[in-house]
């Protein structure tokens, strides 16, 4: 829940993978393309208009990315935001090194998972009416990392130097590992916030 209401949440395909850099690029909010959603426990058909997320080249805030919503697998952070893309709202995350990235980037890579936002609408932002919700106006919460995006209409425009990721040997102490990466995820958020 936000000051502006609750937090919905919305997705599409990956558009393109950055293995060096460890960037993903996508569209998170597809512009007037209707899709099926659930909204206040109904299904409906629900479109985002064109310029729903102009505020957001106003606002400072990080916005943090996350496996399917869930905060507790937390995979790293948007680097940038586009509202005014014609293809809807456009960003670039950096993906963390870790297993769970490294693993979400070459799902992302394969196409097996498509981006997801976090967005609140306020009543006067939006219309609902006939089995439709037409919104005007979004406030972005998060993104996510998805295999089951909502919207379909971006997809996977290229993978850019994609080297097969191997495996790192087991380590000798798994549990010191375990720690210190867990320590150095904390100090990196705590940079983030």
């Amino acid at each position: 829940m936000t000051e502006r209401g609750p937090v919905e949440i919305r997705s599409a395909p990956i558009a393109a993978v950055d293995y060096p850099d460890r960037v993903v690029s996508l569209v998170l909010a597809p512009f007037d393309e209707w899709a099926v959603v659930e909204y206040r426990g109904a299904l409906l058909e629900e479109t985002i208009l064109r310029g729903a997320f102009g505020a957001i080249r106003n606002r400072a805030r990080k916005f943090t990315v996350n496996m399917d919503h869930d905060r507790d697998k937390w995979l790293g952070t948007v680097l940038d935001l586009d509202p005014d893309d014609p293809r809807g709202l456009v960003g670039a995350v950096k993906i963390r090194r870790s297993p769970e990235g490294d693993q979400a980037l070459n799902d992302a890579a394969d196409g097996l998972l498509g981006a997801s936002i976090g967005m609140a609408v306020a009543p006067g932002d939006q219309t609902v009416a006939n089995g439709r919700r037409t919104i005007r106006k979004a406030y972005l919460d998060h993104v996510a990392l998805t295999p089951t995006p909502a919207y379909v209409g971006a997809e996977v425009l290229e993978v850019r130097n994609a080297p097969t990721v191997v495996p790192l040997p087991s380590s000798p102490t798994p549990n010191l590992d375990k720690i210190l990466a867990e320590r150095r995820e904390a100090e990196y958020r705590s940079l983030l916030t």
